[in-house]
């Protein structure tokens, strides 16, 4: 009896090892998944936001005063604030920068803030209005030109008809002369005028990347000019009425000079 006592004691003493150290293993899992957890909940990312009692407003700078940093727990982090919203670290890139809406405080920074809003067309006078003009592309690069410059246009220059063939039977075997070549008509310079838009453009090239909008129709050049008593100006008139001559053929662009200071 005492044998088998002894043996069975040991076969117990065998079992019972394997689920001990099975239980420890899981003791040490759970643990580093509740340490890891609580890593996570102290482990904060600083976002920028607007400072406590600050407001800016759309126009004002962005400053070191106004400015604030808000810490998140990592795990409360999704996936569109960290790819949108400006970490606190990178501040430098957004101090000195002016406001395109209103921003209150607490108000996380986000990288659409930033972006500068296409402008809208605008018609300062009670007499000015818009016209849209046909141009062509191949003839300049619309990149240098924006909303204020000083342009001219070159309409005509249209080649007259090609003369008809000889009708009297003579010339070459097939019957008649080919005909002969076409003559390039005088262009006319009319001009100046204030460039409005190029396009769906009402500023420069960098704005309108920097607003996350394409470029469109830069072949349609936006100009001001104004009416009076029901009638276009002089020039605008001229302009017009030689388009219209053209069937509203695209013209070339000639560009002035910008006043002393003026950006490109």
């Amino acid at each position: 009896m005492n044998g088998k006592s002894a043996e069975s004691s040991s076969m117990h003493g065998k079992i019972a090892l394997p689920i001990a150290a099975g239980l420890a293993l899981a003791g040490a899992l759970l643990n580093w998944i509740y340490l890891d957890t609580k890593a996570q909940q102290l482990e904060k990312i600083e976002f920028l936001c607007v400072a406590s009692g600050a407001t800016i407003r759309p126009g004002e700078r962005f400053t070191e005063d106004k400015l604030a940093p808000l810490a998140i727990p990592k795990n409360n982090v999704g996936e569109n604030l960290a790819d949108e919203a400006i970490k606190y670290d990178d501040r430098g890139t957004v101090i000195g920068m002016a406001a395109v809406r209103l921003h209150r405080e607490g108000e996380i920074i986000l990288r659409q803030d930033l972006k500068t809003p296409p402008a809208t067309l605008t018609l300062n006078k009670d007499k000015e209005v818009a016209i849209f003009i046909p141009v062509d592309t191949r003839t300049f690069i619309p990149s240098l030109v924006s909303a204020g410059d000083l342009v001219s246009f070159m309409v005509g220059g249209v080649p007259t008809p090609a003369a008809p063939p000889d009708t009297d039977g003579s010339g070459d075997e097939n019957g008649g002369l080919p005909a002969m070549p076409s003559a390039p008509g005088n262009a006319e310079l009319i001009g100046p005028f204030k460039v409005l838009s190029l396009g769906n453009r009402l500023g420069s090239a960098e704005v309108l990347k920097a607003s996350g909008l394409p470029q469109m129709q830069e072949n349609v050049m936006t100009i001001s000019a104004e009416v009076t008593a029901g009638q276009l100006d002089p020039k605008a008139a001229k302009l017009w009425k030689l388009l219209q001559a053209n069937g509203f053929r695209q013209v070339g662009v000639v560009l002035h000079a910008r006043p002393s200071g003026a950006s490109p």
